[in-house]
């Protein structure tokens, strides 16, 4: 749950002025409790892991690292108490649960007495905010192996839909959010007064150093083109058609060169996801090679060390270096650049040729924080997605009929289709959403704001400049809101009015809603309706998963973390089987299934009423 910039890759045999860590000092109330349990835990947890707890003057850093390579996180914070005592867990070491135990409750009980002995900045009374969360019963269910889900869920049973934890360095003090209510106070009643926090996050992971957030940026002449040029970029129809017809081009050239290059054993994600990201390179910086390979190398890092890893910082320097290099390029040779549709071109246009170091630096953060979110949203829902459909024959006899009943009335291939053809594949589009809802990490798994005004919620005050973290997926795992809630099931979506509704009541937040939409919404459904539609128009493939038969397995990743997406492969890629006239056939049998299936709404019985519909029962 606690991820912070404190993130080192090797901390053996260093001083604390080789590892560069600047001992930080928290404020005072139960909040060391989070950093220490969680390391207790992961001792517990993962043998193999080095720990170590550097004391200075009072003050701790937390540092944690595998030695698998997969993942460095930070934990640091206040510790007066251990004055400048230092603690390491050698490799392979783990502490026994007795005293792993007593260790936790004796600090809990120096951070609770030291919580009250001093006024909060913000002047709120500690009665009038929601409640802390108990701390070591969220270690216990770390400790017995629950999920980041499920973790955050027995929070909610214990505290409600407010309480609060503690995130060492990026945020401090966070109020986390859930249920129906808290989606419609996020994204409806207080969305103006809520600033959007994630930026700052993957500003500070890029530079290694705290950067400003949102609000702050927009405040700035910088910050006002960054957002313009997004503006008039995402809603310019004209740019938009010129990203449609990259995104179909681009996915019948990669069916091509999947077809001639990948073996049978060959995983087709592990060529897909270099495909997304160099896509969106080139819709977004034009000509997007170099920084394609950067974004690329970025996502790997994330994937296998961690968002605050040295190797995303590197990366980080790297785009920026490679923006300076394009942006002088564009002032020299303007002529290169005429007529391109680009949000780099839209932000050198605006900014008229004139920026600054600092300006640039600004672009760098802004663009990489854009591609992240994009990319990290679009490969794993890509991931999921894909393997949904191809693992239930049902739907992907049902998404190829719907396609070649398009391509027969428009008598066109792939490569001719504009938005508005993409757009109207309802059960391919269906299960875009259904994929976002069940495994995208933005919104859905973490939404971040800053409060810009007092508001309340639930009877609890949220101060001015308090950090809110929404777990929408409260309400998206919710069978009250969605029965067979973990079932893959794109029928839910599939009557517009029915889909409509729930968006308004905040039921399903896939591409969030309000000031803070997904501006990038229209792209990734062209995108990824071109992708899915060329794949099952061309190929069969065969489904492979860590789980018994292959089955699909469930989803309790949190944010940032893809080791379930990455168990999933598609192998022995080989031309489609059939015959196409059958599936155009079927058609007219699925959409009145569908129609009668609206009727009378999702069944809970723990199976998808979607998966008959289509082909053989």
């Amino acid at each position: 749950v606690f991820e912070n910039v404190a993130c080192l890759s090797d901390v053996r045999n260093r001083t604390v002025a080789d590892l560069g860590v600047t001992p930080m000092r928290l404020p005072r109330r139960p909040s060391i409790l989070p950093c220490f349990l969680l390391c207790v835990a992961m001792a517990l947890i993962f043998k193999g892991w080095d720990f170590c707890f550097v004391g200075s003057n009072g003050s701790c850093q937390a540092t944690q690292r595998s030695l698998r390579g997969h993942r460095a996180l930070g934990l640091g914070g206040d510790l007066p108490s251990l004055g400048g005592a230092q603690m390491m867990l050698a490799e392979g070491d783990s502490l026994p649960l007795g005293l792993a135990a007593g260790a936790a409750l004796l600090l809990a009980a120096a951070a609770v007495f030291s919580a009250t002995s001093k006024p909060r900045e913000d002047g709120a009374k500690e009665e009038e905010l929601p409640p802390w969360a108990n701390m070591v019963q969220v270690t216990q269910d770390v400790l017995s192996g629950k999920p980041f889900d499920t973790v955050l869920l027995n929070m909610r049973q214990r505290h409600g839909d407010a309480f609060r934890i503690y995130v060492p360095s990026l945020f401090g003090e966070v109020i986390v959010l859930m249920g129906l209510q808290a989606n419609q106070f996020v994204f409806t009643e207080q969305d103006k007064n809520l600033d959007q926090a994630l930026g700052g996050v993957v500003g500070t992971a890029v530079s290694g150093k705290k950067t400003m957030g949102t609000k702050e940026r927009k405040s700035t002449e910088s910050g006002k083109i960054f957002d313009k040029a997004s503006a008039d970029f995402f809603a310019n129809k004209k740019a938009l058609a010129r990203a449609t017809q990259i995104f179909v081009d681009s996915a019948e050239d990669f069916c091509d060169q999947m077809e001639q290059e990948l073996k049978p054993e060959e995983n087709v994600f592990e060529k897909l996801w270099t495909y997304v990201v160099q896509t969106n390179a080139d819709m977004l910086y034009g000509n997007g090679e170099n920084a394609g390979s950067i974004v690329c190398n970025t996502i790997d890092s994330i994937n296998k060390e961690g968002l605050f890893s040295s190797q995303v910082r590197q990366a980080g320097e790297d785009l920026r270096k490679v923006l300076n290099e394009r942006y002088e390029d564009r002032k020299n040779n303007p002529e290169k650049y005429v007529g391109e549709d680009s949000l780099f071109e839209e932000f050198f246009l605006l900014s008229k040729g004139e920026a600054d170091d600092e300006m640039l630096q600004g672009l760098q953060q802004f663009m990489l924080t854009l591609q992240l979110a994009a990319n990290g949203n679009q490969l794993v829902t890509i991931r999921w997605l894909m393997s949904h459909v191809y693992g239930d024959p049902k739907i992907l006899e049902g998404v190829r009929a719907e396609v070649a009943e398009l391509l027969q009335r428009k008598a066109c291939g792939i490569r001719d289709l504009k938005l508005a053809d993409l757009l109207s594949l309802n059960l391919t589009n269906a299960c875009i959403t259904e994929a976002v809802r069940l495994h995208s990490d933005i919104p859905s798994k973490l939404t971040l704001r800053s409060a810009e005004i007092p508001m309340e919620f639930g009877g609890y005050k949220i101060p001015k400049g308090a950090t809110i973290f929404l777990y929408a997926d409260a309400v998206h795992k919710d069978e009250k809101y969605f029965p067979d809630a973990a079932a893959f099931c794109p029928h839910r979506y599939t009557d517009e009015e029915v889909f409509t509704q729930k968006a308004r009541d905040r039921e399903v937040v896939t591409f969030g809603h309000g000031r803070k939409r997904c501006t990038g919404e229209l792209h990734a459904r062209s995108q990824i309706s071109a992708l899915l539609a060329s794949f099952v128009m061309r190929f069969d493939m065969d489904l492979v998963t860590n789980e018994e038969g292959n089955q699909i397995p469930e989803d309790h990743d949190g944010p940032f973390v893809f080791d379930t997406a990455n168990s999933l492969k598609l192998v022995n890629l080989r031309p489609r089987a059939g015959d196409m006239s059958s599936s155009v056939a079927s058609v007219s049998v699925a959409a009145a299934a569908l129609a009668s299936r609206s009727q009378s709404g999702p069944s809970s019985s723990g199976s998808c009423p979607f998966s008959g519909i289509f082909g053989k029962s």
